[in-house]
């Protein structure tokens, strides 16, 4: 299977269709091909994405071109991550090896200002690594062969040294690490087995930190899926774990977990196999939410069907829209409110706020239920005193009759919600 990555087909240059992956209300998505094919990529904080295609390892500008190249490596081998260190002046790449008979895969340190690839330590046929608050780093990996079982390995940068830490039985699966510490980690079961149960378990921070050797008996089922996870990763600000689900002519899917039986709804649904998951950096403030504006935390994936193509998918949340029209934005006559990307079925609030308590760019306030973010003072913004509901495709329409002076005078903005009033999100704010 791995050999399939090495050589991707983009479906544009062979004319083949590509997959439709969908996601749920309240997000967009958008498909590229993956400008650097089967690599292991990571974020960082100011939009930049580093890649690891398996001998290079490039950093690339918020807008997709290409900054430095920070490093090779002297051939080919398997990439299996990057993460930047708790520092943010560096990348730690992995890789599980290449073609030969022997166990092989080693850890580099990367630095991000161009300096130099460091070898760090071999940890043959790692899967995953995710720092831990002091800042080790936590490794799965097969280091026999793919029927031993996987080791967990601590491993100190500098010096250098790695210790294991804990034992599983399957082949490696995804690691993921609580701000607290705790760690999560997603069981590999039989993939022959029809509906065999997948569990993600969680070792506490403290089970850990006592130095208790990590395994099945003293981990804790945290969620079952039906699908083996090969992603897991932490939501930037709001700390949500998010997997990625995956089985041969099975299915495809990205959710949001939710622990002790609750129902994971699904994020995303694609027709083929999904690739690296991360989240990514906007320029704005806004979180990883629905209705949320689209320029602030993404969620980036790679699917592939190993053949035909290899993309590049952003789901960003969708922001509503508010449009002004009509006669009386000029004078007297009606004014026309349309909305557009609602919730379905759901509510709109109109607010409205004098132009002279508008801020020049928009500010970011935390609601109960979701960040608010307008250019309107909130001491200075009325709230209409009734809900607009929205249709099945999220729109509803308010029309409002300017006697004549209101032209000039007010911004305006739609709140959307739940059919019971509670609100999730915001549009766009917009004047006449």
């Amino acid at each position: 299977m791995r050999s399939l990555l090495l050589v991707p087909f983009l479906c544009a240059s062979v004319g083949l269709p590509c997959a439709a992956d969908v996601t749920i209300a309240g997000y967009s998505l958008t498909r590229v091909a993956n400008p650097v094919p089967s690599s292991a990529t990571c974020s960082l904080p100011d939009g930049d994405v580093v890649t690891f295609d398996g001998q290079f390892i490039r950093r690339w500008n918020a807008d997709g071109s290409l900054e430095d190249q920070l490093g090779f490596l002297a051939g080919f081998v398997f990439p299996s991550f990057v993460r930047l260190t708790p520092a943010g002046d560096a990348v730690i790449i992995g890789d599980s090896g290449s073609f030969g008979p022997t166990p092989a895969g080693d850890l580099h340190h990367v630095a991000l200002d161009g300096s130099g690839v460091t070898f760090l330590g071999s940890i043959p046929y790692n899967f995953d690594g995710k720092f831990l608050p002091g800042g080790d780093l936590l490794v799965s990996a097969a280091p026999l062969n793919f029927g031993s079982g996987t080791d967990l390995f601590r491993v100190t940068l500098a010096p250098y040294s790695a210790t294991v830490v804990g034992h599983v039985d399957g082949p490696s699966g995804p690691l993921a690490v609580a701000r607290n510490g705790d760690v999560f980690y997603g069981f590999q079961q039989d993939p022959t087995l029809p509906n065999a149960p997948q569990d993600v378990v969680r070792w506490s921070a403290a089970l850990l930190q006592s130095g208790t050797y990590l395994d099945a008996s003293n981990a804790v089922v945290y969620v079952t899926f039906a699908e083996p996870t090969s992603v897991l990763e932490f939501e930037p600000v709001r700390e949500r774990l998010v997997a990625v689900e995956n089985r041969y002519l099975g299915d495809h899917r990205i959710r949001r977990v939710r622990p002790n039986g609750q129902v994971s709804p699904v994020l995303v649904e694609a027709d083929e196999w999904i690739g690296g998951m991360r989240f990514a950096f906007g320029p704005s403030e806004a979180t990883f939410d629905a209705y949320q504006p689209g320029d602030g935390i993404q969620l980036v994936y790679t699917t592939t069907d190993f053949f035909s193509f290899d993309d590049r998918v952003t789901v960003a949340p969708a922001r509503p829209a508010l449009a002004i029209s009509g006669v009386g934005t000029l004078g007297q006559g009606p004014v026309r409110f349309d909305l557009s990307g609602g919730l379905p079925n759901g509510t709109a609030l109109l607010t409205y706020c004098p132009q002279t308590a508008l801020f020049p760019v928009e500010q970011t306030y935390p609601l109960p239920q979701f960040f608010l973010h307008t250019p309107f003072l909130l001491q200075a913004t009325t709230r209409m005193q009734f809900l607009i509901p929205t249709d099945a495709a999220g729109a509803a329409t308010f029309t409002l009759w300017n006697p004549g002076g209101l032209e000039g005078s007010y911004g305006w903005q739609f709140h959307v919600g739940r059919p019971n009033g509670v609100q999730i999100g915001s549009s766009n704010a917009a004047t006449f």
